[in-house]
């Protein structure tokens, strides 16, 4: 139960920290992959959605693994034709061989802060458990905004599960479809 009431009429937003997401399924089931336009739809429901963005990083063109810069730009591309919004940060190779994405959560905090500050939207989903984001939850919050959060349980900063008003269980949701046998990017 919540203080706050349900309304019929809510304008709804959602960002999503793809990488967050994408590793949390990384490893799923064989011939599967996530779809992130049937996500977005069950997350947002009967509301309105007036904008969906999805925010990754872009290896670096010397990546020779399953995510190469091309097969990315590849996968944007799709999504965009889609409907969504992406924003696209870079990826850099950290000393060691691990690849760490770069200004992706800041503009994820900064474009939900943005908009709820311009009164785009009554309702913020934001797909990603990362604690990062609980400062800009709260900023938009005060800003008199909702903020519900969907991740996979085990994903799901303590933190950013009480910051949320609403918080989703990605473990519960058929986000997951058949991978095109033809090779079409996909996520």
């Amino acid at each position: 139960m919540t203080l706050f009431a349900d309304h019929t009429y809510s304008r709804v937003m959602v960002f999503i920290d793809y990488r967050n997401v994408y590793e949390g399924v990384r490893f799923g089931t064989e011939g599967m992959s996530l779809d992130i336009f049937r996500l977005t739809r069950i997350l947002v429901g009967d509301r309105d959605l007036v904008g969906a963005y999805v925010f990754d990083g872009v290896p670096p063109k010397t990546d020779t693994s399953d995510n190469t810069p091309e097969l990315t730009r590849a996968f944007h591309n799709y999504i965009r034709e889609q409907g969504f919004r992406v924003m696209a940060g870079e990826t850099v190779v950290m000393q060691g061989g691990k690849m760490v994405q770069k200004e992706v959560d800041v503009s994820l905090a900064c474009e939900m802060l943005e908009h709820a500050l311009m009164n785009h939207f009554d309702v913020a989903i934001v797909v990603s458990g990362d604690r990062d984001f609980v400062p800009a939850i709260q900023k938009v919050q005060a800003a008199g905004k909702r903020v519900e959060v969907a991740s996979f349980d085990n994903e799901l900063n303590p933190e950013t599960r009480r910051a949320a008003d609403v918080c989703y269980y990605l473990d519960d949701l058929p986000i997951m479809s058949m991978r095109n046998p033809a090779g079409e990017a996909d996520g």
